[in-house]
Formats: structure tokens, sequence, C-alpha cells
């Protein structure tokens, strides 16, 4: 974990701490808190690079920030579940599988 101090020196010129604990307080970023301090995870600092790109590079507003950020978040939720998903299929008999197969080609062919 970093630090904010050493997540600000990584991103250099790119951001200033105002702007990262107002990044925090609209909750797009979402580090620990503990001792007073802010720590952050790999994962936060791959959301905060995207913040970045967002708001800086792209000029997405807030209120549109506020939304790619939920669909971003709706999306990996719906990745992780389909992970297990077929983490789970897989565990079954090769004709459960293969029936699960047969069922979802169905359905694709209907759309």
């Amino acid at each position: 974990m970093k630090t904010i101090e050493e997540v600000l020196d990584m991103l250099e010129a790119r951001i200033d701490r105002q702007t990262l604990e107002d990044y925090i307080n609209r909750q797009w970023l979402r580090p620990i808190s503990q001792d007073e301090g802010w720590y952050f995870e790999e994962i936060d600092i791959a959301r905060l690079h995207l913040v970045c790109h967002l708001t800086q590079d792209i000029e997405v507003n807030d209120e549109g920030m506020d939304v790619v950020l939920s669909l971003l978040d709706q999306l990996y939720k719906i990745r992780a579940h389909t992970q297990k998903l077929h983490q789970a299929i897989t565990k079954q008999s090769p004709e459960l599988q293969a029936e699960i197969r047969m069922m979802m080609s169905v359905e694709d062919s209907n759309k």
C-alpha cells in the first residue's frame, strides 16, 4: 500500500493533494482510511490513473464522471460474477457443461 504522499509523488505534476482529496470525497476513489491517513492499494492507483485520464485528457465533467464510474463499477461486478459462474460451470460434469453450452447457444441464436 502507498500513502497519499507516495501517490502524489508517483503522479508528479498530474494531480495535487486538494484534487486527490476531492476525488476521495466524491468517492471516485476509495482508499483505506487508517491512522488519520489514506492508504492506496494497486487497484486504487489504477482507478486514479483512469480518473485523471477521464477528467484531464478527455475532459469528462463531474456529473459525467459519476455516471462513467458507476457504469464501470457495474461492469466490473458483472465481469467478476461471470468469472465465478464460469468457474462453477467448469466444475460440473462434461454432460452438464455441454447442456449449458447448448442452452446458451440457443439463447444467442434467438437474439
